[in-house]
């Protein structure tokens, strides 16, 4: 087959459209993708009289979040008091401090986690506001390090 010099010239311009093409599609993922890995979850962290609360969306699957959070309890010899999977609820104690996890699934690679913390009464409030508060953040920023999802903290 004997092309003409004009459809020659449009054969070769359609051969290098589609390598180009495919490129611009592959440094436009590439781009996204790394822009939701560098926006850092924001945790919400407030309190009332009786205990504290972190909360964050993670950009991870639910289910996936609380493996991570049961494994984590696992290998600090955390007493489990409640474990519920189909809930995605864990609720476990170091014998001085009570706290809890609960995994939302928002949508199919996004979580809302809550943590929830109480300390004994017998504690001065000041003191036990202080071990609220590091119970709390101290489990949601080591799920961030697992995930590998940069964390920041806003107080309510």
């Amino acid at each position: 087959m004997i092309l003409s010099k004009k459809e020659g010239f449009f054969m070769n311009r359609m051969r290098t459209r589609k390598p180009f093409g495919f490129l611009v599609i592959l440094v436009t993922l590439i781009s996204m993708l790394s822009c939701v890995a560098a926006i850092p979850v924001a945790i919400k962290y407030y309190k009332d009289a009786k205990q504290t609360r972190a909360k964050a969306e993670m950009p991870a699957p639910a289910e996936k979040v609380y493996r991570t959070a049961v494994s984590m309890a696992e290998e600090k010899n955390l007493k489990i008091l409640k474990k519920e999977d189909d809930k995605l609820y864990l609720e476990v104690t170091d014998g001085i401090q009570t706290g809890s996890l609960k995994a939302v699934a928002t949508a199919s690679d996004k979580t809302e986690v809550t943590i929830t913390a109480t300390a004994p009464s017998e504690e001065p409030k000041e003191k036990k506001k202080e071990h609220e508060k590091e119970l709390t953040l101290r489990v949601i920023d080591r799920i961030c390090e697992r995930l590998e999802v940069k964390c920041t903290i806003e107080k309510q």
